[in-house]
């Protein structure tokens, strides 16, 4: 019979193992019920002068509409620009891959990776994010990584036409089917999207959590965009006092010319700029939608009744941002009639293809349907333009204070 300080041991070693599966178990349940955030959108990002230098005569931003992994067109638009990468600044508004080839979407995310392009997410890179980060949540789980192997060598033997399809089948029968219930709602299993995000090196993943849903470039007053933003709640006139554009921000006295007390003529240039940056920063935060990522990754019109579409019916979004701002009078005017406090503020963007290249006084529209077989285009701001006035003579279009140069290559 073991002795007293034998049985201690024995008792001890096994209230330990028990002690083990159970919070192993309550783990591995943890980690099985626990679902991550696979949106991961990255916050606006702040572009300073120097990042979007258009007032420097020797460099030039060089900004591209949608890509969609066509990386001929990319490089010969590329060398129509003459782009110099040691002077100049390219940047994206997104849906750099997806919908064309997969080899030209992989050769695309590498360039742009690997020379941390300045960009926005699209709706498309969105989707792939989403599915790389499913794909490394489900190899966390306790047998995850060996149902996904299974899967890929499953999918090797099998050499279907349809790989979604084929998926659809294959998550019907035995453990499948429990593994197949951690698949989002509405994403399609083994498609493009799938098939890009599991090829992404850790780098170009990083790279494209990294790309935010804005870029905000206080010095040129510009945003840049996806599918676009709303300079007011569509649900509100735009003069009525909760909207950002339909009053004057408050910043403290100090920052207006002493005696002067008013935001009118009198107030210095840093005052207006400043008073500027914080309008500009009002559009982004005080109106709803602007918050909705759904929103700045989707819109493409509002509805009668203000909901906002993503369809090519309702009123063009980009249609009530230059509205809003031909009806900016400086801070030194009041909210009625056609008239508001602010001054205007521009908006590059993709997303739109059915409406193709669309530049307007305050908002350009980029996405010229490269991936239809039609043409890719960038947007060329440089400083002997930035500050003239647009002539269609020249082939310049509108851009804040001046103008800008629009180049396009055939898909």
């Amino acid at each position: 019979m073991p002795s007293f300080r034998q049985q201690l041991v024995i008792f001890t070693t096994l209230s330990l193992v028990c002690l083990f599966f159970f919070y192993s178990g309550a783990y591995t349940n943890e980690l099985w019920e626990r679902t991550p955030d696979f949106s991961q959108y990255a916050p606006t990002r702040t572009l300073s002068r120097s990042e979007f230098p258009v007032d420097d005569s020797m460099k030039r931003v060089i900004i591209f509409g949608d890509i969609h992994g066509m990386n001929e067109p990319f490089h010969h638009l590329l060398k129509k620009a003459k782009y110099r990468p040691e002077v100049d600044t390219l940047i994206h508004a997104g849906d750099i891959i997806a919908k064309g080839p997969h080899s030209g979407s992989m050769d695309v995310i590498g360039y742009m990776a690997a020379h941390n392009v300045t960009g926005v997410r699209g709706n498309h890179d969105q989707k792939i994010v989403e599915w790389r980060a499913w794909q490394d949540w489900i190899a966390t789980l306790p047998g995850g990584g060996r149902w996904l192997n299974d899967l890929y060598a499953a999918l090797d033997l099998a050499e279907p036409d349809d790989p979604e399809a084929w998926a659809v089948k294959y998550c019907k029968h035995g453990d499948n089917k429990r593994w197949a219930q951690r698949i989002p709602a509405g994403w399609k299993m083994l498609g493009d999207h799938y098939r890009i995000a599991r090829a992404l090196t850790t780098a170009q993943y990083d790279y494209l959590r990294s790309l935010p849903l804005v870029l905000h470039v206080p010095s040129a007053h510009t945003f840049i965009t996806h599918a676009g933003l709303l300079p007011s709640d569509p649900r509100y006139r735009p003069t009525h006092s909760r909207q950002p554009l339909a009053h004057v921000p408050s910043i403290p006295t100090a920052w207006l010319k002493s005696g002067t007390g008013s935001y009118g003529k009198e107030a210095d240039s840093d005052s207006i700029e400043m008073l500027r940056h914080l309008q500009e920063i009002a559009i982004l935060r005080d109106v709803p939608q602007n918050s909705d990522p759904w929103v700045t990754l989707n819109m493409r019109g509002v509805l009668d009744d203000h909901s906002i579409t993503r369809d090519t019916d309702g009123t063009p979004w980009a249609e009530i941002w230059n509205r809003d701002m031909e009806m900016c009078a400086g801070f030194g005017s009041a909210a009625h009639g056609k008239k508001l406090p602010c001054h205007p503020a521009s908006v590059i963007y993709g997303h739109a293809a059915s409406r193709g290249l669309d530049p307007k006084r305050w908002s350009t529209g980029l996405d010229s349907g490269c991936v239809k077989g039609k043409r890719l285009s960038a947007m060329i701001i440089e400083a002997k333009t930035y500050k003239q006035s647009f002539d269609a003579a020249k082939a310049t279009v509108p851009f804040g204070i001046g103008s800008a140069r629009l180049l396009s290559v055939a898909c």
